[in-house]
């Protein structure tokens, strides 16, 4: 009735915990960036090349680590270079619908895309709130933002829906409460507590979701018979949107315009946001930092629309979501940092795939899709500082040095939250599978203190 049934609960209330080993992160913000960034406007320009398509349109600069450029749209993070890496030699090459959108989000969970003859495997964060405990009274995964088509392993994978997100938007309407149904043929409507989302304005507007939940509630007290459904789940979920401390987080209000200014709270999108709603990305990046200080082990967000294709206005397009990404990204690590939490937080931003060497099409700005070549940009929790590991050729389309696949990044980032890679759970037909399964991919060795 609620998706949950007692084995459910049983197997996450057996969640084999001592397989988490000393890691050197305790939590993590994974920052995807849909659409595909170019990789060579970025972080991997080609500036000496003779073709001007490969070195592209905007100029590189400095940056505080010696030989290290980076696009000049990029001014606030080339001051912080120190504090996080560039991984220029991890790709998805080789794996299902590689270089396509669909196929590209194995980053989401560090395997290979699912298909017919694989399970439906886990986001990082679903494997996180399995594993590493969790403060009572906070959710152990958290998605900013709306879930959709492209969330592979957050909506349904084989741990089941116990350990479902909790997804929570950021505007400024709380929503209505939605009515119960009356008709007799269909019973009353009940609260789906394992796919729950919420709105960060039910929690500022004196609990206008938690008066809804409870009016169903009251409801189903009125169903006696039904009442026995409420298991320990559904109790916990209803626990954790009671917390004054998961309130507090979300609360963004809480915060200085100074800091919303340097998350680049007015940088304007106009390609995200025709309706001048203003920038929705940076506050994202925020209330991530704000959920890690409240003790939230995992947070996922997407940031961006990187789906630049060749066509009049996408240099248009591009320059304000470099600016916000520049402006919020370089924030969250300098007050990580300061704050004494960037050395237990990882940090992980990538998307899908990179982008072609030459421009698609003779239109203006504007690559294709490109699976053999990307960056991913990596801080925190035990990775180094101010580091580039691999490289790509001449025209940044193919990597020449120190490769490594999208299971590789995986593994990584397990370890260094302490959990063993390799370790088997089961689905909820218990069927046993391992965390990354690929027993051929290494860690990334040069990438970790």
């Amino acid at each position: 009735m609620f998706g949950l049934t007692w084995a459910d609960v049983l197997r996450a209330q057996a969640a084999d915990g001592g397989k988490r080993g000393r890691g050197r992160a305790k939590q993590a913000i994974f920052i995807f960036l849909p659409g595909g960034p170019p990789h060579q406007d970025m972080f991997d320009m080609k500036p000496e090349h003779p073709e001007a398509e490969i070195r592209g349109p905007f100029r590189p600069i400095a940056t505080k680590v010696p030989g290290l450029q980076v696009c000049e749209h990029l001014p606030k993070l080339a001051q912080v270079a120190d504090k996080f890496t560039i991984l220029r030699s991890v790709n998805a090459r080789g794996f299902p619908l590689a270089g396509g959108h669909f196929g590209g989000l194995c980053w989401k969970c560090g395997n290979r895309r699912s298909t017919a003859g694989t399970p439906k495997y886990p986001a990082y964060g679903s494997v996180v709130a399995k594993l590493v405990p969790t403060p009572h009274d906070l959710p152990g995964f958290v998605v900013l933002g709306d879930l959709n088509s492209n969330s592979p392993g957050m909506k349904e994978n084989y741990l089941g829906p116990a350990y479902n997100p909790l997804v929570i938007t950021l505007s400024d309407r709380p929503r209505q409460p939605k009515p119960l149904s009356t008709d007799p043929r269909q019973g009353p409507d009940f609260p789906d507590i394992t796919r729950l989302q919420v709105n960060a304005a039910d929690f500022e507007r004196n609990t206008l979701l938690l008066r809804s939940l409870e009016a169903q509630l009251r409801q189903l007290d009125r169903a006696e018979p039904l009442l026995g459904a409420m298991d320990q789940f559904q109790q916990k979920a209803f626990d954790i949107l009671r917390s004054p401390k998961l309130r507090e987080a979300v609360d963004l209000s809480k915060e200085s315009h100074q800091t919303k200014e340097r998350y680049g709270f007015s940088v304007y999108d106009s390609h995200d946001n025709p309706s001048k709603a203003g920038n929705i990305y940076s506050p994202r990046v925020l209330a991530a930092r704000r959920l890690i200080e409240a003790g939230v082990p995992f947070v996922y967000l997407d940031f961006g629309s990187w789906d630049w294709h060749g066509g009049p206005g996408q240099l248009e397009k591009a320059l304000p979501v470099l600016a916000s990404f520049d402006a919020a990204i370089s924030a969250l690590i300098t007050d990580l940092d300061e704050r004494g939490l960037l050395d237990t937080t990882l940090v992980v931003a990538c998307g899908e795939m990179g982008r072609t060497p030459r421009f698609q099409g003779k239109n203006g700005y504007g690559r294709d899709h490109w699976a053999p070549a990307q960056f991913v940009f990596v801080a925190g929790g035990g990775f180094k500082r101010g580091a580039v590991v691999g490289a790509t050729d001449s025209m940044a389309a193919y990597v020449k040095d120190n490769e490594y696949k999208v299971t590789s990044l995986g593994k990584t980032i397990y370890h260094l939250l302490g959990i063993d890679p390799d370790h088997q759970l089961y689905t909820t037909d218990n069927r046993p599978i391992r965390i990354i399964d690929d027993d051929k991919a290494p860690l990334i060795h040069e990438a970790i203190i």
